[in-house]
């Protein structure tokens, strides 16, 4: 759902979204973009991803962590 996300916001096909690729790599990545698809999974999932987190985050597969992490959180309580 992450990388269906990033796909939407920078415009390339989720299939050459690689889960180790660094964000800044991606192609058509800024962080205008960035933004929107966190946003995106924000709203879809409704909840909301600590900045201070967001900011420490390199890779796909470390905003998809973060993702489920915020997830099973949420649950828990």
């Amino acid at each position: 759902m992450v990388v269906t996300h990033l796909s939407a916001a920078l415009g390339v096909p989720a299939a050459e979204i690689a889960l180790d690729a660094q964000l800044t790599h991606l192609e058509n990545a800024s962080s205008l973009r960035l933004l929107t698809a966190v946003s995106s999974v924000e709203e879809e999932l409704s909840l909301e991803l600590d900045p201070d987190d967001l900011v420490r985050i390199r890779t796909v597969a470390g905003l998809v962590n973060l993702v489920e992490s915020r997830i099973r959180s949420s649950e828990a309580r």
